[in-house]
């Protein structure tokens, strides 16, 4: 089923979090590692099969192919907020932001594309590790899928997070990383850290699960608190239904299919370009190919008839 995973507002939270001002930076709950722990570290297979069992198990993460989650964001620091809500659907995803004195930010992803609209930076398509990122989210397999969708799973040490102590999961793809703080004695998924491409460069950034809720047998973090940028963000919901969602919901807006379309043609003229000019060598090479030919022809000529002259001597 398409599980709610809270690394998808964050692309949306930075887009807010750009534009209002520094907050004072608090505590991320994050403590270095405990080296006084010696005992064998568990292995990934393991480690990941625990957070399954924890958030329903196997059965209840694939029961569902269609999912609704709303709730509330808010930054207390700046008196901001408003609600917000994610749906997904057989890999398609959408997440609404409504936030007060700032407006609407959205957030998409299907059948390959990445989109943003934000009253900040407007319509943009996603690219490179922030559309990989929005491609695993959208999975409806969820962590099920956490050995496809990740290069490299394995459990790099013990720290304390959050007053617990944790077992910490290291996902890599190429560049991309994320950390996973979970639980070892329950296999509860606790927080993360990591990194997040914008404008402004790589943001670190850290999720602390505050509470985790059951709906249906399947249970999914429902108040979760961000740092990033020196600012605290809060995210709660309420409220998750599996009903159907009409398929135009996740239709790409006005302004999105201008972009997507105007990306096609650039490609297009692109491609046109490079097979002009692939085309004009091999015309060129073939050009001067035959003047080698006709040379080389002429010279023997040339030294044929020097030849008859000097017998005729």
């Amino acid at each position: 089923m398409p599980r709610f995973r809270f690394l998808s507002l964050t692309a949306v939270m930075i887009s807010i979090a750009t534009l209002l001002p520094t907050a004072p930076s608090f505590a991320t709950g994050v403590a270095v590692q405990d080296e006084a722990k010696t005992a064998p570290l568990p292995s990934a297979k393991d480690v990941v099969a625990m957070m399954i069992k924890q958030q329903g198990g196997e059965k209840a993460m694939s029961k569902h192919t269609v999912a609704t989650i709303k709730g509330k964001f808010s930054m207390p620091a700046m008196g901001m907020g408003g609600p917000m809500s994610i749906q997904s659907s057989d890999g398609k995803m959408l997440v609404i932001v409504d936030i007060t004195g700032f407006g609407k930010s959205m957030q998409g992803y299907r059948d390959g594309i990445g989109w943003s609209i934000d009253p900040a930076s407007g319509p943009a398509l996603v690219d490179g590790s922030m559309l990989e990122a929005m491609k695993r989210q959208a999975n409806p397999l969820g962590d099920l899928d956490l050995f496809k969708t990740w290069k490299s799973v394995k459990v790099t040490g013990r720290e304390e997070f959050d007053g617990k102590n944790c077992l910490v999961l290291e996902l890599k793809t190429g560049d991309e990383k994320e950390v996973r703080l979970i639980e070892e004695s329950t296999g509860t998924l606790l927080g993360s850290r990591g990194t997040q491409s914008s404008p402004m460069g790589e943001i670190p950034v850290v999720t602390t699960i505050e509470a985790w809720t059951e709906f249906d047998g399947l249970k999914v973090p429902t108040r979760l608190s961000v740092s990033m940028m020196g600012q605290k963000q809060l995210i709660k919901f309420d409220s998750m239904n599996f009903d159907p969602i009409k398929p135009e919901t996740f239709d790409f807006p006005p302004a999105i299919k201008a972009l997507i379309a105007d990306k096609k043609a650039r490609e297009a003229e692109a491609k046109k370009n490079a097979s002009d000019a692939a085309t004009s060598s091999d015309s060129s090479s073939s050009k001067d190919s035959s003047k080698d030919s006709s040379s080389s022809s002429s010279s023997k000529g040339e030294g044929s008839n020097s030849s008859s002259s000097s017998n005729d001597d």
